[in-house]
């Protein structure tokens, strides 16, 4: 009897263990990922924005990282226009996120690079920057989306004082269209390309960002520059960004390891020692201005390794006078730029070139080469010049314009 009392108290407690197991409440399951912010921490890393002086205004957008062995940056047409150069920024990173304040790039960061390719009936244009900076990462491409698929953009809307601003949506349709956008208020382009039509919405500043799927692969750009649109939100489909990537004229463009090792046969061209002179051949300045130019320029180059150099032209160099006077504003100025940009990148200007033209009259100022000076010093030091030689003060001028890059380079007095 006593071995059976035993059993049955042994069976009640385990009955009784089951009983309270039962009771006990199923785990909770793990919450599911949030894909939004997965996907954005990865788009981040290509995601760039872009800064365009054109002769009709500055003009700001937003572009991608998608070959980072040949520098590619992939934007909008028109975002860089007919420009040859333009500004690229990418995110900096304070204790693992990105500064999104615009107001902290004002002025740095960054990274010129060359109008390499366009496409302007599908609105496409490919950048290539001067270097990269650390973590920079391409974005790989992916196919084209499925309407009900979800997506996912990164850009720089200009209403916004923020950088790097992501936005959900859902493809409402992907199909072949023919639209019209504004180059600047004077030019009406007309596109004809295969679109992807999304419920996510867009802004100006926006235009050339990425577009992109779960994975985070590059689907589509953003378009934003729709004239009358109806709340319409359109990016160019990732099928006319691989047509463009095919082009012989691309696919010649070599990457930074194939271009970068030296011949045996070929002669390392040495390090420049010495700065850069300005020329005054068509005497717009005084031998002392000149002079003390050279003199700034020697110290910007020993202590900082950047040049400052001035050239001055009696007539236009490539045309005649009077056909430069024929032309209009907007022309005259693409004109002399083109000519600046070309120069300095003869002479390997690394820094500030400034061009001085007596006949026409007519005065631009640009960066070259891998600086750090900010996009705005080049508009302060073209009014200084102006407003001075407006007052036939040209020596005055010159000496202010210099002024302010010793400044920017820490090496002036602010007055």
């Amino acid at each position: 009897m006593a071995a059976r009392s035993v059993l049955a108290a042994l069976v009640f407690a385990a009955l009784g263990q089951v009983a309270v197991a039962q009771t006990q409440p199923p785990p909770l399951p793990a919450p599911p990922a949030d894909t939004g912010t997965t996907v954005y921490q990865k788009v981040l890393r290509s995601t760039v924005w872009i800064h365009s002086d054109r002769s009709r205004g500055h003009v700001e957008g937003s572009g991608s990282l998608i070959d980072k062995g040949r520098r590619l940056v992939l934007t909008n047409y028109h975002v860089v226009g007919e420009v040859k150069r333009a500004t690229v920024f990418f995110p900096v990173f304070e204790n693992g996120k990105a500064v999104s304040e615009k107001r902290f790039y004002t002025g740095r960061y960054g990274i010129p690079g060359d109008v390499v390719e366009l496409d302007k009936g599908a609105d496409l244009a490919l950048i290539r920057v001067d270097r990269l900076p650390e973590g920079a990462a391409e974005m790989a491409l992916g196919a084209s989306p499925e309407p009900g698929q979800t997506v996912h953009s990164v850009g720089n809307p200009g209403s916004s004082g923020a950088l790097w601003v992501y936005t959900p949506g859902k493809v409402r349709q992907v199909y072949e269209k023919r639209w019209q956008a504004e180059l600047d208020p004077r030019t009406v382009l007309t596109f004809n390309a295969k679109i992807v039509e999304t419920d996510s919405p867009t802004n100006p500043g926006d235009s050339g960002g990425p577009l992109a799927n779960d994975r985070g692969e590059l689907i589509g750009v953003t378009q934003g520059g729709a004239i009358k649109a109806q709340s319409l939100s359109t990016f160019i489909d990732i099928s006319e960004v691989k047509r463009l990537m095919n082009r012989r004229s691309v696919q010649a463009l070599r990457s930074v390891a194939a271009v970068e090792p030296q011949k045996k046969d070929e002669k390392k061209e040495p390090a420049r020692e010495k700065a850069l002179e300005s020329k005054d051949p068509a005497k717009f300045f005084g031998e002392d201005a000149v002079k003390k130019t050279n003199a700034s320029a020697e110290k910007l180059f020993k202590e900082k390794k950047t040049d400052l150099v001035v050239e001055t032209f009696a007539v236009p160099p490539k045309s005649d006078a009077d056909k430069v006077k024929a032309m209009t504003p907007a022309d005259r100025e693409k004109f002399f730029r083109e000519i600046a940009q070309e120069r300095a990148k003869a002479e390997k200007v690394n820094g500030v070139y400034i061009l001085v033209c007596k006949n026409p009259g007519f005065v631009t100022v640009e960066r070259n080469g891998n600086t750090d000076l900010p996009d705005e010093l080049g508009s302060k030091m073209k009014n200084v010049l102006l407003t001075s030689f407006k007052e036939k003060k040209f020596d005055e001028g010159l000496a202010k314009a210099v002024e302010l890059v010793l400044i920017e380079k820490g090496l002036g007095e602010k007055k």
